[in-house]
């Protein structure tokens, strides 16, 4: 006689039938039937130290594979402690499953600990803005209607993160049958305009391409890179746009907004049309462009319509569906003998002066930082000055391998990335740029990556204090309360202490024999840079006048 399979057994040989071959998080009684029985069906568990980063983690694999990423906590703090890292899987369209548990069903509306009911913390209605579906799984027939769902949203052309609530007994239920139906890519594209935008193009005086995230997202680097040589049209970042196009690619004009270049700015405010790849346009992005400068006329590809010509006065045609597709597509279609060749007046030598300081520069240090490390490598870099520094300095050679978010912009979340990155991708190099504050946070996450043989590069920048918040702060307010540390951290003694090998660095040459000796040892590693403290940071200009 045949033993029926529990939710759980379904669960986790969909997920392993769908690719997946990690899961992070934290065990707790409530989700142990799931978390078990995905180790039993080979899915290796990665054991965090905070469950923020155990979601980094799996958003950072999802990233590097292009599928779902998997993350769990317990229920009641184990799942509000994933609340973070979904939100910033949102932000960036990473298709992540987090999986939170839940007391007994049968034991509803009796006081337990952990609670993750409507009593007290109720999972499943806290996750519903910070995902794009998010269900409290109330009984097992139930199971593959809401998992199917679930899965088709997490890994539609949109992508971003879902979350299922799953009460113990529930996961533990024994069902007769449960169809569970993978979900197979179908690229949507948007056709429709194709005739204007191709028109627009042809007809602008001074074109100007924004690559935003959305082209990391998508892959879309070759087709941008068409694109732009088909129409001879200059191409500027946003931060987390960075690396779109290899740096010393003759129509790359510079990061613009919050780390961009003056150069990159001026052609931002003296363009009539901005064709906008998956940007949203948000503030960190055109925060130096003037209201009088916003061009006639806006083409936008976006697969999420949410902001789609809502932010500037200009004109706009929208353009849907997923960006590569799309591109791809246009391209195809495209008649070379109605190309228009715009021609370009102004040379693209979009390097500002690099700062001249007593002690160590961060600038000048991401400046030659990807001369140091092997063409395949990912650069995971947190948020905070260093990250601004390295939108502006660092020189990304390899398309696609600068991964930055300049959007929800949360502390730490880097360091867990680059985890679920190497666990995805081990036969990359792997580096994370985080700063003392970012480091100080998720920074025990070091062990994780040690215990289970990941070995990342962790650089942090120890400035000794809070910097971007300390220099903002003192040119609006005059004051730095909150911003430094009296006791600062000691980064290669911390590193140590969870198991990694620790280089400090105060100077180029230092850095430079740091880095290649942790390339050679190929274990996780932290290299601790003490910068000048004085360095400003190149996000000045975004202040707000509190007086």
């Amino acid at each position: 006689m045949d033993v029926l399979k529990t939710v759980a057994d379904y669960m986790a040989e969909a997920l392993h039938n769908l690719g997946v071959t990690h899961s992070f998080g934290i065990i707790g009684k409530s989700i142990c039937p799931i978390a078990l029985k995905m180790v039993d069906y080979g899915i290796e568990f990665i054991p965090g130290r905070h469950e923020s980063s155990s979601g980094f983690a799996a958003g950072g694999y999802a990233l590097k594979t292009g599928s779902l990423g998997v993350a769990f906590g317990t229920s009641g703090p184990g799942g509000t402690n994933l609340l973070t890292a979904a939100a910033h899987a949102k932000a960036n369209n990473l298709p992540v499953l987090f999986i939170t548990g839940h007391q007994s069903i049968k034991e509803l509306g009796i006081p337990q600990c952990q609670d993750s009911t409507s009593y007290l913390a109720d999972l499943a209605d806290m996750f519903r803005p910070a995902t794009l579906f998010s269900k409290l799984v109330e009984r097992g027939d139930h199971f593959s209607t809401i998992f199917n769902h679930a899965l088709s949203i997490a890994l539609a052309d949109r992508k971003g993160p879902v979350h299922l609530c799953i009460p113990f007994d529930v996961q533990t239920e024994r069902l007769t049958e449960c169809r569970i139906v993978l979900p197979e890519r179908e690229g949507l594209v948007s056709y429709q305009n194709y005739d204007r935008v191709i028109s627009e193009i042809n007809q602008s005086a001074s074109p100007l391409i924004i690559a935003g995230k959305g082209v990391n997202r998508s892959g879309a680097h070759q087709e941008l890179v068409q694109l732009a040589e088909t129409f001879n049209i200059p191409v500027v970042t946003s931060p987390g746009g960075k690396g779109a196009i290899a740096y010393d690619h003759p129509l790359y004009h510079g990061p613009v907004g919050v780390g961009g270049s003056s150069h990159g700015d001026e052609l931002l405010n003296n363009s009539d049309l901005f064709i906008v790849l998956g940007s949203r346009l948000s503030d960190m992005t055109i925060c130096n462009l003037k209201p009088e400068n916003h061009p006639q006329q806006l083409i936008q590809f976006d697969v999420d319509p949410t902001f789609v010509g809502k932010i500037l006065s200009s004109s706009t045609i929208a353009v849907g569906g997923d960006l590569r597709d799309n591109l791809a597509l246009y391209l195809q279609k495209l008649d070379p003998s109605t190309v228009t060749k715009h021609e370009i007046t102004i040379s693209n030598d979009y390097n500002d002066e690099l700062p001249v300081l007593a002690g160590l520069s961060l600038a000048s240090v991401m400046s030659t930082m990807s001369e140091l490390i092997p063409y395949n490598s990912s650069v995971f870099v947190d948020d905070g000055s260093h990250g601004f520094n390295a939108v502006k300095w660092f020189n990304v050679r390899r398309p696609g391998s600068f991964i930055f978010d300049a959007y929800f912009a949360c502390m730490g979340n880097s360091i867990g990335m680059a985890i679920g990155a190497k666990a995805a991708s081990p036969g990359e190099t792997v580096f994370c740029i985080t700063g003392d504050g970012c480091f100080m946070m998720l920074g025990a996450e070091i062990n994780t990556a040690v215990c289970k043989d990941i070995p990342v590069i962790f650089i942090v920048v120890n400035n000794m204090q809070l910097d971007m918040a300390l220099k903002g702060m003192e040119k609006t307010t005059g004051r730095i309360d909150g911003t430094i540390f009296e006791v600062p951290m000691d980064a290669v003694k911390f590193a140590e202490s969870l198991g990694a090998a620790g280089f400090r660095c105060e100077t180029q040459e230092e850095f430079a024999a740091a880095i290649r000796e942790a390339i050679a040892l190929n274990k996780t590693s932290v290299i601790e840079l003490l910068t000048d403290r004085d360095e400003m940071p190149p996000t000045a200009h975004r202040t707000l006048d509190l007086t």
